[in-house]
């Protein structure tokens, strides 16, 4: 099936678990393939692809692909062979990710043909060991008995998707829209509101520097860094000084978004048009997913104050402060704060000398973030979303206004 080489065993992935930290083969059916980029007004860099596979064993696994032209050729329906990817473990989710020996084959495409020929037809022409084509085998006589669960996999024309639509009422406008589906999200053509079920895949960070290597674009992932204990760096990075309402950030701090966010010299949600100055929570894209699509939220300040538990940036910096300057005795949160390298800037709030809080919010924030990236652990959340047709996804086109849990939650009472 391939020239290159494998470098580890073909295993099922209900056995990804025994293999962490190995290169291994994988047969598997794509359900979904999303491209994580930050577009720029100049152009934008696709940085990583995320796809979402299956076989016999197991309904749902992440692999991350770095490369585009394997990005390029991962299609939702298909049944691929990826050459020696590598797992890893992030906290207690278990995913594969590309390296440079890596490849994508595809073997059975299109989606359609699952339905439409027998197993012994589509693994015939396979030219690969005994052993593959068993496993293609058991994978596609598994894809075609869930035929029915992927219709909406693979959709070339509107006429396919009529079933998303067909309880509307046009040509009739609404300020608000609930939406079933975050694939008939995706297809809305009006600016307007919209309401719907999908749970948090990933927090990504909007990074000022689109010239980072590999380890460094990682560190854009939230749900990665909140595996690693020792990195206490994601306040800085997700916190800056910028307006409280709007939530623009005002570039008062080094290594700002000045460059990439045209900071407006009014703010548009103030009576007096004047920013209020505080510690905000820098913007960011938050990829939300149900079973049919996958799509990013920009997310600013006052939204992101909802979604982590109505804790305020202010709040969580300078506890985050304290913990930084009690757990390295030699260093201060004045110290960093002067350092030419620091991206905070000095504020009294922020990095003031204060007793030891009785609660530190910092730490509780950071479980409250884990908490939310628990993939398939959580349900649905609810979200209302600003859809601007103008944008594309990645720069603003469906802007967050609140999100609702499934239950009655109210951290900051119980913190306060």
């Amino acid at each position: 099936m391939s020239v290159i080489g494998w470098y580890g065993p073909l295993i099922d992935l209900s056995q990804a678990a025994l293999h962490v930290g190995d290169f291994v083969q994988l047969i598997v059916f794509i359900h979904r393939s999303t491209p994580v980029q930050y577009k720029l007004s100049n152009g934008g860099e696709v940085i990583r692809t995320d796809i979402k596979v299956a076989d016999d064993t197991r309904s749902f696994f992440s692999v991350s692909l770095w490369q585009r032209k394997m990005a390029a050729a991962a299609i939702p329906g298909d049944v691929v062979l990826l050459q020696n990817v590598k797992l890893r473990k992030f906290g207690d989710s278990i995913g594969a990710t590309t390296a440079h020996c890596s490849s994508l084959v595809c073997i059975i495409h299109p989606y359609e043909a699952l339905l439409s020929e027998g197993g012994d037809e589509l693994t015939a022409n396979c030219r690969a060991g005994l052993a593959a084509k068993e496993k293609l085998r058991k994978v596609v006589q598994w894809a075609k008995g869930a035929g029915s669960t992927f219709r909406n996999i693979k959709l070339h024309s509107d006429q396919k998707n009529y079933h998303f639509f067909r309880n509307w009422k046009l040509p009739e406008k609404r300020m608000s829209r609930d939406c079933f589906s975050l694939s008939e999200v995706s297809r809305l053509t009006e600016s307007c509101k919209a309401k719907f079920d999908a749970s948090i895949g990933e927090i990504f960070l909007l990074s000022p520097c689109m010239n980072l290597d590999e380890p460094q674009k990682e560190k854009l992932f939230v749900s990665r860094r909140l595996s690693n204990d020792e990195d206490f760096g994601l306040a800085e990075d997700l916190i800056c000084t910028g307006c409280q309402l709007c939530g623009s950030p005002l570039g008062l701090e080094n290594g700002s978004m000045v460059d990439q966010i045209s900071v407006p010299l009014y703010c548009s949600k103030s009576l007096n048009r004047l920013h209020v100055v505080s510690m905000i929570y820098r913007p960011f894209l938050l990829y939300v997913w149900d079973e049919s699509e996958c799509i990013p939220l920009l997310v600013k300040n006052q939204a992101a104050e909802v979604l982590f538990g109505n804790i305020k940036a202010e709040k969580i910096y300078s506890h985050y402060s304290w913990h930084k300057s009690h757990s390295h005795p030699h260093s201060s949160a004045d110290a960093e704060s002067s350092h030419p390298g620091s991206r905070i800037a000095s504020s009294p709030q922020a990095i003031k000398k204060a007793e030891r809080p009785s609660k530190n919010l910092f730490l509780i924030w950071l479980i409250f973030l884990k908490m939310l990236l628990e993939q398939g652990k959580n349900s649905p959340l609810k979200f209302e979303v600003t859809v601007n047709t103008s944008m594309d996804k990645e720069n603003g086109r469906f802007e967050m206004v609140s999100s609702t849990f499934p239950c009655s939650l109210s951290i900051n009472r119980s913190l306060d």
